[in-house]
Parts: structure tokens; C-alpha cells; sequence
């Protein structure tokens, strides 16, 4: 799986402008997609708003008849063109592939300082914001045939801890992958054990962590032992930095590779679920 599937939307050279800030991702994190916005390139799905919240989607269907589906949550700056790309790649593979937008267009970029930035991410709880996403997503996908039980999810970032707190309530994801996640959040942002959160996650749940992520997300630790447990675990990315998948510089051989590597690792992951 490549999320170079055509012209692929570039980052910013430099890793260190406009960081997400200590609440989610490391210092030496990638920044923002500086060079998303390329018209050259076309999308095999469709922007769309769904449910009563009116929640931001990308959905690319199954060019097969297909009653599975991937959702892909994104990182703390939103919708960009490549989760669609990568949605698309995704889809070519047999599955519906949705991006659920649960920032609403809104994003972490340019907000002016930590305290900012946490104030802005403390808005999208669990209770207030990710569980009316998957309700309405959830809605959205089974209307286009997909059958309950069989959707499974892949969280960058953010996304990675909007996994592990809906699948620590109950949610019942087929499985999971979270390129270099977030899980942190629990704690730095609302307050609570991201431990006994990720204690409660009983789905398949495969991280890929970047070097320079958490200790507590890589093999070895005690939240994996307990993921290998339930038949997911971690591979580490040793030699990349937070965001390299999202929103890392695909002009980068060494980035490219291992962003790819990341996503056919996620597919076979998903694949060996069904």
C-alpha cells in the first residue's frame, strides 16, 4: 500500500515550525503539510458532511462489492489530501475507507501557543465530540452496506488516542492501527491514566511508533504486553520522527519507504482480521 498512490502532497522541510506542541507530539515531530493543496491531483471518493452534526468525511468506496470498511481518524491538523490519497489506496483494496474530519476544518496549526493549543484539543472529548462522530459514521458506513462488527480503524496521531478511548469504552472496532499515536492525551489533556485506558482497549490494536515517540508505546512496555495479549503489539520505527506517515516529506526516500512500509504493514494487520 503506497500513500504515494499519485502525486503526493509534500510537508514542510523543516520538522520543528509550527509544532504540535508537548500535548500530543514530540518536539522533533513533522509539522504541518505545507504543500497539500495540488490540483493536478484527482480523488477516486467524495467530500461529504453526514449525520445531524453534519461531521467532515472523505469516503472512497470499494470499487468491489464490500461489506468492510476502515475508518482513519486524523492528526491533530485535520483533513488533508493525502488521507485521502491514502483512503483511496485503502479502497482499491476491497474495503469502504472513510476519513472522519472530528475537527470540523479546524486544526492545531497556527494556534499561538501550548496553553492554546491544549485549550483548543481539550474540545474534543470523548463524551462531547469522538463518540457523535462514530455514531454518525458508523450510521454512514452500514447505510452503504457495510456490516456491523466489520469496521475496523487507523488513527495517526490524535487518532491514535481517539481509538484506545473508544475502544476502552465499549466501541468494538474489528482491529486497530495507530501510526506513531498520541495516547498521551488522556493524561496531558484531560487529566486521567492513559494506562488504564489502554488496560480497557480488548480489540487487536497494532502501534507503529517513531523513534522519538513514548517509551510506553514501543515494545517492552507494559501497555504493549498487554495489547500482545489481545493480538495486537508494536513495531517501532526507529529511525523517523512523530508524523512521518501523515504528513512526513515524501521527497524523502528513507521517509517515503517507511511511510509505505507503515501502511502495508496496517493493511496486513486489518486483513488477517477478516
Amino acid at each position: 500500500v503506497s500513500c504515494k498512490t499519485r502525486t503526493p502532497p509534500l510537508s514542510m522541510t523543516s520538522k520543528q515550525e509550527d509544532s504540535a506542541s508537548s500535548a500530543c507530539c514530540p518536539s522533533s515531530a513533522w509539522g504541518k503539510l505545507s504543500n497539500d493543496d495540488d490540483s493536478s491531483t484527482s480523488y477516486d471518493g467524495i467530500d461529504a458532511k453526514i449525520g445531524t452534526i453534519q461531521l467532515p468525511i472523505y469516503y472512497a468506496k470499494s470499487p468491489t462489492v464490500s461489506k468492510k470498511a476502515i475508518v482513519i481518524w486524523p492528526d491533530v491538523y485535520g483533513m488533508s489530501n493525502r488521507l485521502r490519497l491514502i483512503a483511496d489506496s485503502f479502497a482499491f483494496k476491497g474495503y469502504h475507507a472513510m476519513v472522519m474530519d472530528s475537527f470540523h476544518g479546524d486544526s492545531m496549526a497556527n494556534k499561538p501557543d501550548d496553553m492554546t493549543k491544549i485549550e483548543w484539543l481539550s474540545q474534543y472529548s470523548y463524551e462531547s465530540s469522538v463518540s457523535n462522530d462514530i455514531n454518525a459514521g458508523f450510521d454512514f458506513l452500514h447505510d452503504k452496506g457495510v456490516e456491523k462488527g466489520e469496521i475496523s480503524v487507523i488513527g495517526f496521531c490524535w487518532g491514535g488516542w481517539a481509538i484506545a478511548k473508544s475502544a476502552s469504552e465499549g466501541i468494538k472496532w474489528k482491529c486497530a492501527v495507530s501510526p506513531h499515536p498520541s495516547v498521551k492525551i488522556e493524561n496531558v489533556i484531560f487529566g486521567r491514566d492513559e494506562k488504564v485506558m489502554m488496560d480497557k482497549v480488548s480489540i487487536p490494536y497494532l502501534l507503529l511508533p517513531a523513534g522519538d515517540d513514548p517509551e510506553n508505546v514501543k515494545a517492552g512496555s507494559e501497555i504493549v504486553g498487554k495489547l500482545e495479549e489481545r493480538g495486537g503489539g508494536s513495531v517501532l520505527f526507529e529511525s523517523m520522527s512523530h508524523g512521518w506517515v501523515s504528513r512526513g516529506d515524501l521527497s524523502i526516500l528513507d521517509v517515503k519507504e517507511n511511510a509505505e512500509k507503515a501502511l502495508t504493514l496496517a493493511v496486513e494487520f486489518i486483513d488477517k482480521h477478516y
